[in-house]
């Protein structure tokens, strides 16, 4: 729950506070005194209340836990379809039901089309050619055991380059911005017709979408298969935001809003692709998929056991699960890609059933209606690297059995010296926590110094010594769980910047990490970027700031014309999805029973970190679910 985060794009402007309880009345009177169902109303109206209120605040439902209704009460409810539906163990509003069956029923009808069904033999000498299989062995050069195999990313490619629908999903640096060019490349390859303008890529986020712009346009450059052709191709392909897409605007629903692209006036592209759709909320990826034409084909990229978005969301893992819950190939489907990747149809089940993530719920979770078009990858490229970093998400990720006890062992065998990786701080934690980033921030002071000289917008910028700055600021970063902890981290980190003289709490500091809140076209600044503020003196006042650039060179922009921003010493683990650091401190909450701490939450910033990490709270909070 987050009472203080602004109202999304699309949704109706907040009540009062002291608001809701009329507003639930005025859509639900109190019924004749005496009434059998008086009584239940009496205890159900404040939970529309507080519905009411979250929505308007963009968070749209509330566990059942929540509630603290009696077994007769919750089963009243199926007499009050207008006010509340259910959905597994949440409660939500009505019309977030109808949007999710909606989908739901789109999916249905649009997987069970083939899509353009481009011929086996030609996918197979394509993808031979964009990308051959390979392997990547350690020391012991065990072949049963290879540190890196991307059978599962040509499995990937494979199932859905000519699927309708589909989904691959897979955890940190499995390669699925990889695996997405390479399908895209193999797809225009097959598909003449097929020109950049009809592919579009979005994102929830102005920074996710920067983000997956600029892998496609890495992999472009390192996928040895590709001509220049392809790479034109992959570089001439879009990448907005969906709300951009959808051209989201103010009008409400009744005057055709607030998308102007829907079934009436649908998007105009054969392929779609969405990156971390884990956090796309419901009400967008319903949007989306009314405005798809009927002969797009969808594909959506993420990592399933990642935050969900904080409104009603869930759509990435529900298909997932749904797969995860039936995991046998169809004979046929098995057959093609087996003639698809010259191998053995069973090798292929073997590879597609190894890359899905573990089943979370038993029950509860709808049989997937994309079977085979949802595939998962499993190996990845940092288990060369930082290997604990993966053991360790895999003991915390949603479903897994491991508890306290298993995730201490972790840290205890990567955190002794000389050169600890996994430190878990439970002594002390806030002391610690600030030793460490008052270490971390002084070696950052000193990196700012020089950095001066870059305070005014010459006709020749330095853009090596720009890029070399941009890229410290990938060394370290604080995530906290709350903006609480946000607020007290950018208080430090500011403070430490100034020097007495200057000091001005309205204003940001030289050398300060700045956190972009609005997007601006005209800048292409997007929600989400971050870059680094800079002044004429160290120790003094900003006067412009440096970000990075769409095309790889850094940008310096008048500070004075940035949209709304903050300093960045500290992000919440929500802001910092799609980015990744070197070395990352993890601050919990103090108090060990907060709910706001999930496996979802501690996973997703876990993996945010390439290499070493810290984690500072009580170890009950290891106590999860």
């Amino acid at each position: 729950m987050n009472p203080g985060k602004p109202t999304p794009p699309g949704s109706t402007s907040p009540v009062a506070p002291d608001g809701f309880e009329e507003l639930a009345q005025a859509i639900w009177p109190t019924l004749p005194a005496g009434s059998p169902r008086a009584a239940h109303q009496a205890r159900l109206r404040p939970v529309l209340a507080e519905l009411l209120r979250r929505a308007g605040a963009g968070i749209g439902s509330m566990s059942l836990a929540e509630t603290s209704w009696t077994d007769e009460e919750q089963a009243a409810l199926g007499g009050w379809p207008e006010y509340f539906a259910l959905e597994g163990s949440s409660l939500v509003l009505p019309r977030y039901a109808q949007q999710l069956r909606e989908i739901r029923s789109w999916v249905e009808e649009h997987g069970r089309g083939d899509g353009v069904r481009l011929p086996d033999a030609e996918v197979a000498r394509a993808l031979q050619e964009i990308l051959p299989p390979h392997k990547e062995f350690g020391e012991c050069g065990d072949p049963e055991r290879p540190l890196f195999d991307n059978a599962q990313q040509r499995l990937a490619i494979a199932a859905l380059v000519d699927a309708p629908v589909g989904v691959l999903t897979g955890g940190p640096g499995t390669g699925k911005t990889t695996t997405a060019a390479a399908l895209l490349a193999v797809r225009r390859r097959l598909d003449p017709g097929l020109t950049a303008d009809q592919v579009l890529v979005a994102a929830p986020t102005g920074r996710a979408a920067s983000r997956i712009g600029e892998a496609l346009a890495q992999a472009a450059i390192r996928l040895e298969g590709l001509d220049d052709d392809d790479r034109a191709f992959l570089r001439g392909i879009a990448t907005v935001t969906l709300h951009r897409a959808l051209e989201w605007g103010p009008e409400p629903p009744e005057r055709g809003g607030p998308y102007r692209r829907n079934a009436l006036r649908p998007l105009e592209v054969r392929v779609m692709l969405v990156d971390e759709a884990s956090m796309v909320d419901l009400a967008l990826m319903h949007a989306l998929v009314r405005a798809l034409p009927r002969e797009a084909s969808l594909l959506l990229l993420g990592d399933s056991d990642q935050l969900e978005s904080v409104d009603v969301g869930g759509v990435l893992s529900e298909w997932v699960q749904g797969t995860c819950g039936c995991r046998t190939l169809p004979h046929d489907l098995r057959d093609r890609l087996a003639a698809r990747l010259a191998v053995s149809g069973e090798q292929v089940q073997r590879d597609y059933d190894q890359g899905l993530p573990r089943l979370i719920a038993q029950g509860g979770v709808p049989r997937s209606s994309l079977p085979g078009k949802v595939v998962g990858l499993k190996h990845s490229w940092r288990a060369m690297h930082a290997p604990w970093i993966l053991e360790l998400a895999d003991r915390v990720r949603p479903g897994s059995p491991h508890g306290r006890d298993s995730i201490l062992e972790c840290f205890a065998r990567h955190g002794s010296a000389p050169e600890p990786v996994l430190t878990w701080h439970r002594q002390s934690p806030e002391r610690s926590r600030r030793e460490l980033c008052q270490r971390r921030w002084c070696e950052w002071l000193d990196l700012t110094r020089p950095w001066v000289r870059w305070c005014t917008i010459p006709a020749q910028t330095d853009t090596a010594g720009h890029s070399e700055a941009l890229r410290q600021l990938e060394r370290f970063q604080l995530l906290c769980s709350t903006n609480h902890q946000v607020d007290r981290a950018n208080q430090a980190g500011t403070a430490l910047l100034w020097t007495p003289e200057h000091r001005r709490t309205e204003e940001l500091p030289h050398g300060c990490p700045v956190l972009i809140l609005a997007n601006d076209r005209s800048l292409g600044l997007s929600n989400g970027d971050i870059g680094i503020a800079l002044g004429p003196t160290a120790g003094g006042t900003a006067t412009v700031a440096l970000f990075p650039g769409s095309d790889g060179v850094p940008r310096v922009i008048p500070r004075v014309r940035l949209p709304a921003h903050q300093p960045a010493f500290g992000l919440t683990i929500h802001k910092s999805q799609g980015s990744e650091w070197d070395a990352v401190a993890l601050e919990l909450p103090a108090d060990a029973d907060s709910r706001i701490l999930t496996r979802n939450l501690l996973y997703t910033g876990i993996t945010r970190a390439r290499r070493v990490l810290d984690l500072f709270g009580p170890v009950e909070s290891l106590d999860l679910p």
